[in-house]
C-alpha cells in the first residue's frame, strides 16, 4: 500500500494539472445553462424551469448561493474541480486498490479531464460513489449519513437513479427486523422520499424537453449494439476490438467475481446498469461523463467486495484489469487535454469580450439558437446585452426547453426587426451565418465545438438615413 507521503505528492500533482487544465476550459453551453439558471432566476423559478431541463436540482442549489452574489462563472469551475479532487483524494486514501490501478484511475479520460475540466452536475457522481463506497461497511454506525449520501447521488442525475434505488432496497433488506427502530426507520423514510420526489419531479419531463423527445427508439438487438459501441466510444474516443474488448473484459470480470463474492453488490451493478441502458436507448443521449458512470459504478462494486477478498492472485487480477480498462482512455485523455489547451472549446467568452467593447448596452442583439449562444451570455453582465429569440418571441439568455426546439437553419425576422428598431445585430452560432455580409466579429478557425464558433453582424435600415 502507498504510503501516506506518496498519496499526499499524488493528490497533489493531480490538482496541479487538473487546475492547470480548469484554467484553460472556456465554458460551453451546456456549462452555461445551469449557471444562468440560477443566476437570473428566483428559487421558485429555478424548480419550475429545471424539471424541464430533465435533471434533479442538486447541482443548481450548489451554484445558487455563488450566482446570487455576483461571483464570476469561474467559481462554478473551482467548486466542480475541487469536488473532483475531493473525490480523487478519497480514492487515494480509502480505497482498497493497488498504487497501480489508483494512479491509472486518476490518469483516465474520466479524472485527467471529463469530470474536472468540463463543469456539469456529474462532478458530484465519483465522490458520492467514493464517500459511499468508504461509508458501506460503517452504515450500522452511520444510518443517516449513509442514506443520506444515496439520496444525494439520486439528486445529481437521473442515471444514477437505478443504483440508488438499488442501495436503499439493500439497506431495507439487511435492516428489515429492525425496521421499527427509529435509526433505521427515519433514515429509511428520508432515502426513499428523496428518491420518490426525484421520480415525481422529473416524470414527463422528457415529453416538456422539446430537444431531447427524439432519443426514443423501438428495442431491438441493432439498437443495443451500436448504442454498446455508443458508451465505448465515448470512454475512449473511438470503438476498436481492443477497446471493445477491455470495456467488455471490465464488465464480465466484474460480474464473475461478484457472483462469486458479494452478490449483493452483482445485485446493484445489474440494476444500474440495466436502468442506464434503458436511459441511453429510451430517454436521454450518451455522453462521456454518463458513459463512465458504467465504470465508476462497477469500481464501487468491487471497492466492496475487495475488502473481503483474501486470496492475493485473484486480487491481483483483478487489480490489472482495473488498471487495464483506465488506462486505455489515457490517450483520449491526452487527445483532449491537448487540444483544449491549444484551442479554443469556445468563443463564447470572446464573443462576449467584443459585445461588451463594441455594442450598446441597449442594442437590439437578435440570434439564431438560444442554446449554442448561452456560452456567450454567461460571459455578460446580468441584465444587460440580452439576446431576442424569434421563436420565443422575448429576450433570453438560457435555453427554455419546452417553449420551442430552436433550429439555427430557420430564417430570421430581419426585415421586420429593421423596421423597428433601425439598427439591430445579430448573432450567429455554429456553421449556420450569412455569407453575403461582412460580420463585425467572426470566430477563428480554432474553435474545438463547431457549434461555439460565433458571427456578429451589424445591419442597418437604410431607408431611415
Amino acid at each position: 500500500m502507498m504510503n501516506k507521503k506518496l498519496k499526499i505528492i499524488i493528490l497533489i500533482i493531480y490538482a496541479i494539472l487538473t487546475f492547470s487544465l480548469m484554467l484553460h476550459h472556456e465554458i460551453w453551453g451546456d456549462e452555461a445553462q445551469a449557471w444562468l439558471v440560477v443566476r437570473d432566476l428566483n428559487i421558485f423559478e429555478i424548480i419550475k424551469h429545471v424539471r424541464t431541463e430533465g435533471h434533479p436540482l442538486l447541482w443548481y442549489f450548489i451554484l445558487f448561493p455563488f450566482a446570487k452574489i455576483n461571483f464570476p462563472v469561474l467559481s462554478m469551475q473551482v467548486i466542480n474541480w475541487t469536488i473532483v479532487t475531493i473525490a480523487a483524494g478519497f480514492l487515494l486514501f480509502k480505497s482498497p486498490f493497488n498504487t497501480f490501478v489508483k494512479v491509472s484511475v486518476l490518469s483516465s479520460s474520466a479524472f485527467l479531464y471529463w469530470f474536472p475540466v468540463i463543469s456539469r452536475s456529474y462532478c458530484l457522481i465519483p465522490l458520492l460513489l467514493f464517500l459511499l463506497a468508504y461509508l458501506y461497511k460503517k452504515q450500522k454506525e452511520h444510518q443517516y449519513l449513509y442514506v443520506l449520501t444515496i439520496a444525494l447521488l439520486a439528486n445529481v442525475h437521473v442515471v444514477m437513479f437505478g443504483f440508488s434505488t438499488a442501495l436503499l432496497l439493500l439497506f431495507a433488506i439487511e435492516n428489515r427486523n429492525k425496521l421499527k427502530e427509529k435509526n433505521v426507520l427515519y433514515p429509511l423514510l428520508i432515502g426513499f422520499l428523496s428518491v420518490l420526489f426525484v421520480a415525481f419531479y422529473l416524470y414527463g419531463s422528457q415529453n416538456e424537453n422539446l430537444s431531447v423527445q427524439g432519443y426514443g427508439s423501438t428495442l431491438n438487438l441493432h439498437i443495443v449494439l451500436d448504442t454498446y459501441k455508443n458508451v465505448i466510444f465515448n470512454i475512449y474516443g473511438a470503438v476498436s476490438p481492443l477497446f471493445l474488448a477491455v470495456f467488455s473484459l471490465f464488465c464480465l470480470a466484474t460480474i464473475i467475481f461478484l457472483f462469486k463474492k458479494d452478490k449483493k453488490m452483482l445485485f446493484v451493478f445489474a440494476v444500474h446498469f440495466l436502468f442506464q441502458f434503458c436511459i441511453f436507448l429510451f430517454v436521454w443521449g450518451i455522453i462521456a461523463q454518463r458513459a463512465w458512470t458504467l465504470i465508476l459504478v462497477g469500481l464501487f462494486c468491487l471497492w466492496i467486495a475487495f475488502e473481503f477478498e483474501k486470496d492475493g492472485k485473484i486480487k491481483l487480477i483483478l487489480n490489472l484489469i482495473i488498471a487495464l480498462t483506465f488506462l486505455s482512455s489515457i490517450n483520449y485523455a491526452g487527445t483532449m487535454c491537448i487540444k483544449d489547451i491549444l484551442l479554443t472549446f469556445s468563443d463564447g467568452k470572446n464573443a462576449a469580450l467584443f459585445i461588451k467593447n463594441n455594442i450598446p448596452e441597449n442594442a437590439f442583439i437578435m440570434s439564431n439558437s438560444p442554446i449554442t449562444t448561452s456560452s456567450v451570455s454567461v460571459y455578460l453582465p446580468k441584465n444587460n446585452w440580452k439576446f431576442f429569440y424569434h421563436k420565443y418571441n422575448d429576450f433570453y439568455t438560457y435555453a427554455i426547453w419546452n417553449k420551442v426546439a430552436p433550429n439555427p437553419t430557420d430564417p430570421l425576422p430581419i426585415q421586420e426587426m429593421l423596421k423597428k428598431y433601425g439598427t439591430i445585430y445579430v448573432i450567429m452560432s455554429g456553421n449556420c451565418y450569412y455569407t453575403d455580409i461582412k460580420p463585425i466579429y467572426a470566430s477563428k478557425n480554432n474553435v474545438m465545438m463547431a457549434q461555439e464558433k460565433y458571427y456578429i453582424y451589424k445591419l442597418e435600415n437604410k431607408n431611415e438615413k
